[in-house]
């Protein structure tokens, strides 16, 4: 059965994260995505510490990389000579996109500008992936990491306890949470050319994306004129609403309650307490007024209970509520394994290997694209000969001239 995407080509010159995993959504979908990587600058998803196996001994078994990089082909290709640049360009005139996620200097060093692209194929339609776009006022051209983006949005001083200094959130999730965001923006764009012929320039800001899910953080400005704060766990209704340290080392629940019902179901799980009755608790408003006394009390309950336990005991009678997990306790979790989100990938160098797949399922779509990621330049011959129409010889020379390189 064919993938929805099937027909569908991208030209992807983009390395490390953002760029990788919206090229892989499309993999998966059936495009067909050629990954352009060069010896000169390895892609660092192949060189992070944290996936080499301790036994790594080059640039094709690095788990961070497999991660992002399934079901796609990989060549390579030496973009500082202008025959480098002429072979991506013959690629881009058989794509239907082009994905980067270069700072402004180095696209416009490299030539992976739209105003350069569009003069190849005019209806090509360009991805773009950046710190704050790169379009607009002097911070288009800064350099920055998933980090720098919640910082630029407010995020990290929005989960800083009050008094304390902003809270950062461990990895760079704006790489991943704008990688979803472009796929759409990416169909939108091929149904446009479709309908019109058009193509056009898709410019993506990891800043202006975080932003753009953290709305209550702004609202109270635009509507009140003041500075909402650092609120940290707090929400600005509901009471309780934190994390609560359980029985166990480091081990934790989330509990948010929303209303009456939900306090009252709370109250029963815990054996209807006597503090919990006291009448500044009776609504969500006293509550809220007095969250800070009704989480001391929590403390002091959830410390004598399993996280695991708990959670499905407080989910039974109906109060959101759920275990803080590590990355041992999601790898080992039945539901994620019986829903079909973990998967076995089998890679010639390092045998089975298990990462996340898909975070959806389609009822006409029984198995999406999950080939093993690809070796660097697996596929130089098979594009470089097969679509572009390179004779063996001169792949061989372009090789040894470290144009294919």
């Amino acid at each position: 059965m064919a993938l929805p995407l099937a027909g569908i080509r991208i030209a992807d010159f983009s390395w490390i994260i953002n760029g990788p995993q919206i090229a892989q959504w499309m993999a998966v979908m059936g495009a067909e995505v050629i990954k352009i990587e060069s010896q000169v600058y390895i892609d660092i998803g192949r060189t992070n510490p944290a996936g080499l196996p301790r036994d790594a001994k080059g640039y094709n078994s690095n788990g961070f990389y497999h991660m992002l990089n399934y079901g796609k082909k990989a060549v390579n290709l030496n973009l500082a000579t202008d025959r480098g640049r002429d072979l991506a360009h013959a690629l881009i005139r058989k794509s239907d996109f082009v994905l980067e996620c270069f700072p402004t200097p180095i696209s416009e060093k490299l030539g992976l500008t739209y105003d350069v692209i569009k003069q190849v194929k005019r209806d090509i339609i360009m991805i773009s992936v950046s710190l704050l776009g790169k379009t607009g006022t002097e911070p288009s051209r800064w350099v920055g990491w998933g980090p720098l983006a919640c910082c630029f949005a407010g995020l990290f001083d929005a989960q800083g306890y009050p008094g304390g200094p902003p809270r950062q959130t461990g990895g760079t999730w704006p790489d991943y949470a704008i990688a979803s965001t472009v796929v759409f923006h990416a169909l939108a764009a091929l149904r446009h050319r479709n309908r019109t012929g058009e193509g056009q320039w898709i410019d993506a800001s990891m800043g202006e994306t975080v932003i753009g899910q953290m709305h209550e953080y702004y609202t109270e400005y635009f509507m009140h004129g003041r500075e909402r704060g650092k609120r940290a766990n707090a929400d600005d209704v509901m009471a309780p609403h934190n994390t609560y340290k359980c029985r166990g080392e480091d081990k934790w629940i989330a509990i948010a309650v929303g209303n009456d019902s939900e306090w009252q179901s709370l109250c029963r799980v815990m054996g209807n307490p006597e503090w919990a009755h006291d009448p500044k608790f009776a609504d969500q408003f006293g509550r809220h007024q007095h969250r800070d006394e009704i989480d001391a009390h929590l403390r002091s309950w959830t410390s004598q209970h399993d996280h695991m336990e708990l959670a499905t005991k407080l989910q039974e009678a109906g109060v959101p509520a759920g275990p803080v997990l590590d990355s041992v306790q999601i790898h080992q979790d039945p539901h994620l394994w019986e829903w079909g989100y973990w998967w076995r990938l089998n890679h010639r160098e390092v045998g089975e290997r298990i990462v996340p797949g898909m975070p959806v399922k389609m009822s006409k779509v029984p198995q999406f694209n999950y080939s093993p990621p690809p070796d660097l330049g697996q596929h130089n011959r098979e594009v470089f000969g097969g679509l572009l129409g390179l004779s063996e010889a001169e792949i061989s020379r372009l090789m040894e001239e470290k144009v294919i390189y």
